[in-house]
């Protein structure tokens, strides 16, 4: 019974060295983006504005774009406009710019303070990379700046 009792304990302790160097040799945890994540490369590089992209998502994902609008219309008025303003903003910002941004908000869960009025407000634009794929394909055969885009009608 010794012998056995003996091997399980240098067993363990065996298993206790090995995860004792594991730890030591791994490096700290780190949370970053990558080129996908929290916001899809095609848009960090689009040169489409706001709108041609919001108008090829109506047409390449209509079901996307609809449910997008009738989220968008069942928020306070002064919510909608800072949805609005915010991602106007990010298409400002050059590669680099949008790049860092995607960074913060992978890193920084307080960073984007339109996401804690409304969770959802970039849904159209980054969590969906088919919808973002098949819109930066083609948005750059609508017309800029047509804000008519954003006047969707949503049934009450």
């Amino acid at each position: 019974m010794t012998g056995l009792m003996g091997r399980v304990a240098r067993a363990g302790l065996g298993i206790l060295g090995a995860t004792a160097v594991s730890l030591t040799l791994a490096g700290p945890a780190t949370a970053d983006s990558t080129d996908d994540y929290p916001i899809p490369r095609r848009i960090i590089h689009t040169q489409c504005d706001v709108e041609q992209y919001m108008a090829a998502a109506r047409d390449t994902s209509p079901i996307y774009f609809e449910r997008y609008m009738i989220d968008r219309s069942n928020r306070p008025a002064d919510v909608q406009q800072a949805a609005f303003d915010r991602i106007h903003w990010f298409f400002s910002l050059d590669p680099v710019g949008r790049r860092q941004y995607s960074e913060n908000t992978a890193t920084n869960v307080f960073y984007e303070q339109v996401a804690t009025r409304w969770g959802n407000w970039a849904k159209l634009f980054f969590n969906n990379k088919g919808v973002v794929a098949h819109a930066t394909d083609v948005c750059m055969n609508y017309p800029r700046g047509d804000m008519s885009v954003w006047d969707w009608p949503v049934a009450r």
